[in-house]
């Protein structure tokens, strides 16, 4: 497979697959005599493997290192990596959803702020009794 073609099917750039190869990633493609770069099928699993590796957002050394592992030891990498991944999204989904539950509180607070209230006041908002009366009552 041409690199033009495999860039294509995997949704990455020329200059992508380039990379990789100059990293040591990826092995060096075969050359045809026009200098065309081509993958053989091999080069091909392994340049998917990488792709698919990188929509983890695994930075490459990782990748490098996953790579060099066998299949086994590589399959049991990925469980506990991605079990981690897993765990650490949860937990930041938990801590945006506690923030979104705050905002949402402050703007039904503001939303449900008394006509009687001074033009201005933000007391709800910031889920405080409302002193506007005695700050403007005092000036």
């Amino acid at each position: 497979m041409q690199i033009g073609e495999l860039a294509a099917e995997l949704g990455v750039s020329t200059k992508t697959l380039r990379h990789y190869e100059s990293v040591g990633l990826l092995s060096p493609a075969e050359r045809r005599d026009n200098g065309y770069r081509v993958y053989p099928p091999n080069a091909v699993a392994r340049a998917r493997q990488i792709v698919a590796l990188r929509a983890l957002d695994l930075p490459l050394a990782a990748i490098s290192n996953l790579m060099r592992q066998d299949e086994t030891t590589l399959r049991k990498s990925l469980l506990a990596l991605l079990d981690d991944k897993r765990r650490t999204m949860s937990l930041d989904i938990a801590v945006l959803q506690g923030k979104l539950d705050e905002l949402d509180m402050r703007f039904i607070n503001l939303l449900r702020t008394p006509d009687d209230r001074p033009e201005g006041c933000i007391c709800a908002l910031l889920n405080e009794d409302c002193a506007c009366e005695k700050k403007f009552d005092k000036a």
